[in-house]
């Protein structure tokens, strides 16, 4: 079975150090350990095993506007990102949350998309560790150019895009070699919420983010 670095966009990263599958589509990341909220990483994308050192880097936020303060308070760690249930919920059936085999991980399979929000400030949370199944979330605060340009990036990337909660979802699903991949994306209010998932209970979860943000 392919790893999910086989699954994405023509630079084949994985669900970034989150998911790096290798040969037997599994999680080989390197996520920090512990909720981490974080100024733009500074390592580097983690693609398939068959990845050279001629990839280009990540952008640096240097260029990146920062977005103005909205009404919304985001939450400071990832247990306050969801409902009680739902975070006893993925303990139990998913743990560990933020583990050290998946620091630094990939936001999404798409280059721009992922290059967009490596250039924020964001709050990132992981479920499960190196192995065939997790989920990586990351919260982010961005201006209306960036909103508009991360959905005109979806529109024209495939992605199926919808008006709920009051804000604007787009999503992506694709089922190879017996593996489940997905990506889901929230933007309400100068807020993003980010979910890439691999063959994890992924059903209700960016809405139970979403109603835990905007209680």
């Amino acid at each position: 079975m392919r790893g999910i670095a086989s699954y994405g966009t023509a630079r084949k990263t994985s669900v970034g150090r989150l998911v790096g599958l290798g040969t037997a589509a599994l999680l080989t990341a390197a996520i920090v350990s512990g909720c981490s909220s974080t100024a733009v990483p500074q390592s580097t994308p983690v693609a398939s095993a068959s990845a050279t050192p001629s990839e280009k880097p990540r952008p640096t936020p240097s260029a990146v506007a920062t977005p103005e303060e909205v009404g919304v308070v985001l939450p400071g760690s990832c247990e306050d990102i969801y409902g009680p249930a739902m975070f006893k919920s993925l303990q139990e059936d998913l743990p560990p949350l933020n583990d050290s085999t998946m620091a630094d991980p990939n936001f999404s399979n798409n280059e721009e998309l992922e290059e967009n929000l490596r250039g924020l400030e964001y709050l990132q949370c992981t479920w499960g560790g190196a192995g065939e199944l997790g989920i990586v979330t990351a919260v982010a605060r961005v201006s209306e150019e960036q909103s508009d340009e991360a959905l005109e990036i979806m529109e024209s990337g495939g992605f199926d895009c919808y008006d709920q909660l009051a804000g604007t979802r787009c999503v992506t699903r694709e089922e190879t070699d017996g593996s489940v991949l997905g990506e889901s994306h929230f933007l309400r209010e100068g807020v993003w919420v980010s979910t890439f998932w691999l063959n994890a209970p992924i059903r209700g979860y960016t809405e139970n983010v979403v109603e835990a943000i905007w209680e």
